[in-house]
């Protein structure tokens, strides 16, 4: 461990501390959005999912919006899906310059099975 300013830091973190001259700290940023059903209401305990990140999982609340970190800089898919609804990717190039991504999901129908139909046959 290495000791920083009376702090602490394992040595990947002192790598990244303030003053570091091998690396610079990824800056983060606070995303937020909202999703809501195809007829206008939000969609409280939707998934937003960062496509290939582990942990990157956040739920919407009752109102439908959520707040997730992301790294700045570094372009981001995310994969928003609800029960009952199709789930929808979207992808941001730049996320720390998006504000307030509005994600509208479509109420899945069920298919429903089409047979042939059984008409009396008259001989």
């Amino acid at each position: 461990m290495a000791l920083v300013s009376g702090v602490s830091l394992t040595p990947a973190a002192a790598q990244s501390a303030p003053g570091s001259p091998t690396t610079s700290a990824a800056r983060t940023v606070s995303f937020t959005g909202a999703v809501f059903s195809d007829s206008g209401h939000p969609l409280a305990g939707a998934t937003v999912t960062v496509v290939g990140r582990a942990a990157s999982t956040v739920t919407t609340n009752s109102e439908g919006f959520f707040i997730m970190p992301l790294v700045a800089g570094q372009p981001v898919r995310f994969l928003v899906a609800f029960p009952g609804h199709a789930p929808e990717q979207v992808e941001l190039r730049a996320p720390e310059k998006e504000k307030n991504l509005v994600v509208t999901l479509q109420t899945q129908t069920a298919k429903a099975g089409r047979g042939r139909s059984s008409k009396p046959r008259r001989n």
